[in-house]
């Protein structure tokens, strides 16, 4: 057997010759979300429990991070039922009165469940290394405040929520997007008293590495300072209780996974049949640099403005196995989705179902002695379907969200008949018929060509021209050309917010098409100052002022002539020329700010270099490679 630990960042492994110092069934490392119940789940099924956790209490994100409220996501399972003890607890006048979920309720309901049904709980304890056997987890290594112990086990659920067991050991792990391994922006929440009530406020603060200590201090620290938590003054009414010490850190590294569920492969109905939980809420990605976000999800929240609609997925068990890996699994936001499908798939209630399933299945592995590959899902399926994790209510559905408050949202169904999208198409919530009409490809084609000809009703010819180029139809070139030379201002109603300006949506476009006629224009966009561009949308969530407009616009450009020379070499020189003028400009200040507040500004010169000098640097390789 093998002892495996992390050197900066990197798994070395040595042998093991001593003997462990306990043993257990299932070992679940991080007591957050999700750790916390799959311990529970795991114990109350009989296995000895073994739970380790560095903070001091149990909940994670929904206890110690003092978000206290639900944000959408699947109902049902196991933490229901602790959701009402805690409820019940608080009624009692034993804590304070809380809006949404009584985080120091719920703390003291988790670690009783856990207890009476006989894990075992380690705080203030840190996992350092993994005992191994090939591909087999054996056991783990752990510090803590009474030395260092080791235990075996048979199964151990790593619910870190950054896969740190996973690293040890060495499976594949990734994380962030493809063009600059971002992950989306953490909140840092603030908890004050309000009307003799605890409740919580928080805006996105910025991003943060959570492998990384010093970037996770750094964030810590510039965060509670901020205008948004540090004021000089505080009112009586809305009194300052804490800051939480937990950031709230809402993508890490994802696991490689048996199975992987991908946003492309969803909205392009491709999922399991065989789900261990559902997953619903929307895309909710917060970052602002859609332009440097992959070109499927641009497709979806760009050029369709489907931000705001919901939706549940289907999660496999292979979504919770590393890859190649045996006597592992993961719990919460590290398991196998790609950075796309991350900003649904993270919510709270899903990842307390996604704790159960996980301790569901080492139960089924240990008891059965079979791989957790090979345990057979009807059995799985069933003993969730006891609880509640998994019902037969659920299906894959989608929702246009009207309001947070989910009952009073619509079920929509895409739309097939051509006059229902011509219909949708002319309106002013044009998404739900542009991504029909996607779906549709060939059997819709001609009618939107027709549309995007009918030169007397705007709104028709141009989301015509959108649908098509989600075709890949040179046909929408035209009219969309004519939103950029116009700057569109044009911002649809598809979602309730988050909804995409036409006029650089048009430019996204042009740039998958590689169109080569709007160079000029794009390339002029770049010599602009922001202060020329006007921004009318009442919402201003997304884009809080004319500066973010033209961030939009030259990002958007950036990436646009990026791609059009990629396919046409005759037009680089004039694209370089503009790249060089818009580097070149003095003071040039790009900027966003981030969600919930204007005062938090990010800046956004770095990407737009790196953009630039990343595709420079790719042409001239091929012009040396002639």
């Amino acid at each position: 057997m093998d002892i495996a630990r992390l050197y900066n960042g990197h798994a070395v492994t040595k042998p093991f010759t001593g003997q462990t110092d306990f043993h257990f069934d299932c070992i679940v490392v991080g007591l957050g979300t999700a750790g916390a119940i799959a311990a529970i789940s795991a114990a109350q099924k009989g296995l000895r429990v073994l739970g380790i956790e560095r903070l001091t209490c149990m909940g994670g994100t929904g206890t110690a991070g003092a978000v206290l409220g639900y944000y959408f996501g699947n109902k049902g399972g196991l933490f229901e039922s602790i959701d009402d003890d805690s409820l019940a607890l608080e009624k009692q006048q034993i804590y304070t009165p809380s809006r949404g979920i009584n985080a120091e309720a719920k703390k003291y309901v988790l670690e009783q469940e856990a207890l009476k049904a006989g894990a075992a709980l380690r705080y203030d304890s840190t996992v350092t290394g993994v005992l191994l056997e090939g591909m087999m987890l054996r056991g783990i290594e752990w510090f803590s405040p009474e030395g260092r112990f080791t235990a075996g086990c048979s199964v151990i659920i790593d619910a870190t929520g950054d896969a740190d067991v996973c690293a040890m050991a060495g499976c594949e792990l990734r994380g962030g997007r493809d063009f600059d391994s971002q992950a989306q922006p953490y909140s840092n929440v603030y908890v004050y008293l309000d009307q003799g009530k605890v409740n919580f406020r928080y805006t996105d603060s910025g991003y943060v590495d959570p492998r990384d200590a010093s970037s996770v201090s750094e964030a810590i620290i510039s965060s509670a300072t901020l205008r948004t938590h540090l004021r000089p003054v505080y009112e009586k009414d809305n009194r300052m209780l804490r800051i939480a010490p937990l950031l709230g850190v809402r993508e890490g590294r994802f696991i490689e996974g048996e199975e992987t569920v991908t946003l492309e492969s969803f909205l392009n109905q491709r999922y399991s049949s065989e789900p261990v939980f559902f997953a619903y809420s929307n895309a909710d990605n917060h970052s602002k640099d859609l332009a440097f976000e992959s070109e499927f999800q641009q497709r979806w929240t760009v050029a369709s403005s489907m931000w705001g609609y919901n939706f549940t997925v289907p999660i496999p068990i292979g979504a919770l196995i590393p890859k190649g890996y045996d006597g592992l699994l993961v719990a919460g936001r590290c398991l196998s989705v790609d950075h796309d499908m991350a900003a649904c798939v993270r919510m709270k209630r899903d990842m307390q179902k996604c704790g159960e399933a996980a301790a569901n299945a080492a139960y089924l592995s240990i008891s059965m002695q079979l791989s957790l590959r090979d345990i057979p899902y009807s059995q799985l399926a069933a003993a969730l379907h006891e609880t509640g994790c998994l019902s037969a209510k659920d299906e894959i559905r989608f929702k246009e969200t009207l309001s947070v408050h989910d009952e009073a949202n619509p079920i929509v169904q895409w739309v097939t008949n051509p006059e229902h999208i011509k219909r949708g198409l002319a309106g002013n919530k044009p998404g739900l018929a542009i991504w029909s009409s996607f779906l549709l490809k060939d059997s819709i084609r001609a009618q939107l060509t027709k549309w995007s000809a009918a030169t007397e009703q705007e709104h028709l010819r141009k989301h015509a021209a959108f649908a098509l180029a989600l075709l890949d139809d040179e046909a929408a070139a035209p009219v969309l050309r004519e939103m950029v030379r116009e700057k569109d201002p044009f911002v649809p109603k598809t979602s309730r917010k988050y909804n995409q300006v036409r006029g650089y949506t048009a430019i996204f476009l042009l740039g998958l098409l590689a169109d080569r006629e709007i160079v000029p224009d794009l390339t002029s966009i770049l010599t602009y100052e922001s202060g020329q561009w006007t921004y009318g949308d009442e919402n201003k969530e997304f884009l809080a002022d004319s500066h973010e407009l033209y961030f939009q616009y030259v990002s958007f450009s950036i990436m646009a002539l990026a791609r059009i020379g990629d396919s046409h070499l005759d037009c680089r020189q004039e694209i370089i020329n503009g790249y060089r003028t818009l580097l070149g400009r003095s003071g040039l200040n790009l900027s966003v700010t981030f969600k919930g507040s204007t005062d938090i500004k990010c800046d956004m010169n770095g990407k737009i270099r790196k953009v630039i000098n990343e595709t420079l640097q790719r042409w001239n390789a091929e012009v040396e490679m002639q």
